[in-house]
């Protein structure tokens, strides 16, 4: 676990309230894994408001710029304030930290699901997959073609790719579990899946792989506090135990399987 006081390089608006943030942090980008998480303060100066820091999640880390990138959505004070961090500021971030996702050998297709500003972890994880010789079928859900976060570099990575939107603007008109059965035999060729959006649709998206057997990872998201385990802030249920797990140290990545969906904390 690195902190560092991280350089702005970019922080532009690629949707409507969806940010991409590039900052320069060397060594967080040289250990920072698909499906870890950073801890960003969203408040500059000595005042720190709001206190909590925010949980995002690696769009990428480029071990040769130096570089960790974080897709993240405007939903409250935190994030609003991160979204005016202008170029040459700096954001104080610790990272890497979590379980982040695994990928299954031998080598072959895996797929990866996704819904809204879900997609960050699973854009990193699909270029690194791709670069090992795994072959990429994607699948995206989103309102509208307005909200739909179509990362250029991972179109070019999948050797499919499916979209569906609710108002029919891009894809299938309709939400990601109905594309997912749409698309569901090329689904039941992949040796796994990689899943992180909603809840509902990851429990959805979790139950149809489980029906077609092929294994599953889910990047569960949390609000947190201290982000190491210690607070029992960010638990959730799953059947590894009788106890709660911590979303924090034991996740953000678990295996779909062993997550009770439904009696989780919300975010």
């Amino acid at each position: 676990m690195i902190t560092c006081e991280a350089k702005v390089v970019s922080n532009r608006e690629v949707k409507p309230g969806c940010f991409l943030l590039r900052l320069i942090c060397p060594q967080i980008a040289q250990s920072a894994l698909p499906g870890q998480f950073a801890l960003l303060r969203c408040s500059s100066g000595h005042v720190a408001d709001p206190l909590l820091r925010r949980p995002l999640s690696f769009q990428d880390a480029n071990e040769q710029t130096g570089e960790i990138a974080f897709l993240y959505q405007v939903r409250g004070k935190g994030t609003q304030q991160l979204s005016r961090f202008g170029v040459g500021q700096t954001v104080s971030t610790i990272g890497p930290l979590g379980e982040g996702f695994q990928l299954k050998l031998p080598v072959g297709p895996i797929a990866i699901i996704a819904g809204g500003v879900g997609i960050a972890p699973l854009a990193y994880l699909a270029r690194v997959a791709y670069r090992q010789g795994y072959e990429i079928y994607t699948f995206l859900g989103a309102r509208s073609k307005s909200s739909l976060l179509a990362d250029p570099g991972l179109v070019t990575v999948s050797t499919g790719f499916f979209t569906a939107t609710d108002d029919g603007t891009c894809g299938l008109k309709g939400n990601l579990v109905q594309l997912l059965q749409t698309e569901m035999q090329t689904l039941a060729r992949c040796c796994s899946a990689y899943i992180c959006g909603p809840e509902a649709a990851m429990q959805a998206a979790v139950s149809l792989c489980t029906d077609l057997g092929v294994p599953c990872q889910v990047s569960l998201e949390s609000m947190m506090a201290c982000g190491v385990g210690a607070c029992l802030g960010c638990t959730c249920r799953t059947t590894r135990s009788t106890n709660y797990s911590r979303v924090c140290t034991q996740g953000p990545v678990f295996d779909g399987r062993e997550v009770v969906f439904g009696d989780n904390t919300e975010p």
